[in-house]
């Protein structure tokens, strides 16, 4: 959908479509000024029993914080501009967001698979348009086919407020037609969640005050974004194959923990991530070494063929796919059994290199931002 370039079209980015009355709108003009405020949003922040949406949107040559305050959710549909661009999408807000499912029986004919984009929005797009998942109206177009995002959204780039309503909104447009998005959380999610902003742009700390929002406020779960991201997994398996941002140790396979409960104790601490845990499960889990979320020595090729095959059979899968740490490619290793998807987008976006994974009919390929894909094959280990 074209953005107007009129006035009123930048100032009503919110539409309320058969809300139950008038919201109260406000408008602020911010100072224009490089190291403050910048374009952002919407938020949604739950507060005294009403919906308050925030945004930061130029205005010619002002920026503008704007405020509407609904009575309710339901029947609201939000609007997101897309970054440098006089592109929209528009998406409504979940009436119920539940717990997704850690094991999904049967690999779809298609699945799609994107680590680590880091608030880079032009890469997630440039990605989802040459796999066939997205229109160039941010619409889903994958149809029965999976799309799995595997943690770090959040944190460093500039744009990750479009990255996050965007998964949001093709989550509902892919369930309404037979397909799934499956959000797993990273490392950086968790750090969000518990409001650490050690890894945030710095647009962000200076859009907080603009807000008069705390960061640390941004995620909770009185926010809806905060919400959503508290029901996601951090493991699941879809058919034989194992998702999970950073790793599964050793450690975490001698637990004994089942992929359910790994994922029932992470969603019961999104958020309150104390230094010292007050149960062995609970730490492991979210050990900055050796939990799903950070464990890093499968991918830097550190742990055994043995640990591999055997976290492997622990959790009945045939592969292994993770991100988390960076490789120049997207790697098959460990004999076929671990893939590598975290790879350097920002870099490969400028050189116009694009790549991900793309699962069809039980192969693995690599698929670029043009569309065309190429089989993966194993590299040479140390």
């Amino acid at each position: 959908m074209k953005q107007f370039s009129s006035r009123i079209s930048w100032l009503n980015f919110i539409i309320c479509l058969g809300c139950a009355s008038t919201s109260v709108h406000e408008n602020t003009i911010l100072p224009i000024h490089p190291t403050k405020a910048a374009v952002d949003g919407p938020h949604v922040f739950y507060k005294n029993n009403s919906v308050v949406v925030k945004a930061i949107v130029r205005d010619n040559q002002q920026l503008v914080l704007q405020k509407k305050t609904y009575p309710t959710s339901k029947n609201l549909i939000l609007t997101c501009n897309v970054p440098d661009s006089d592109e929209t999408f528009s998406f409504g807000i979940i009436d119920s967001i539940l717990p997704p499912n850690t094991i999904t029986p049967n690999l779809p004919e298609k699945t799609l698979v994107i680590s680590d984009i880091e608030g880079n929005f032009e890469a997630f797009k440039r990605l989802l348009l040459g796999a066939g998942v997205i229109n160039n109206n941010f619409s889903w177009t994958f149809e029965k086919g999976h799309l799995v995002l595997l943690g770090d959204y959040l944190d460093r780039g500039t744009q990750v407020t479009e990255c996050l309503w965007l998964a949001y909104k093709l989550e509902q447009e892919a369930r309404a037609v037979g397909g799934e998005v499956h959000f797993i959380l990273g490392n950086h999610e968790l750090l969000n969640l518990a409001g650490q902003a050690q890894y945030v742009h710095e647009k962000y700390l200076k859009n907080a005050r603009a807000y008069s929002e705390p960061y640390e406020n941004w995620y909770s779960q009185h926010t809806e974004l905060g919400r959503w991201l508290r029901s996601k997994n951090a493991i699941e398996k879809i058919g034989d194959l194992l998702f999970c941002h950073g790793g599964i140790s050793p450690e975490l396979v001698q637990s004994g923990l089942s992929l359910d409960r790994i994922n029932q104790i992470a969603q019961k601490y999104y958020g309150k991530i104390p230094s010292s845990p007050d149960n062995p499960e609970r730490a492991l889990i979210f050990d900055t070494m050796k939990g799903p979320f950070w464990y890093r020595d499968m991918a830097r090729q550190k742990t055994s063929q043995s640990a591999v095959d055997e976290a492997l059979t622990t959790y009945d899968a045939n592969h292994l796919i993770i991100g988390h740490t960076l490789c120049k490619e997207v790697q098959l290793l460990y004999n076929q059994k671990v893939i590598c998807v975290d790879v350097f987008h920002e870099e490969n976006l400028r050189m116009n290199l694009l790549e991900t994974l793309l699962i069809e009919d039980g192969k693995f390929y690599k698929i670029n931002s043009n569309g065309v894909k190429t089989i993966l094959h194993p590299i040479c280990q140390p």
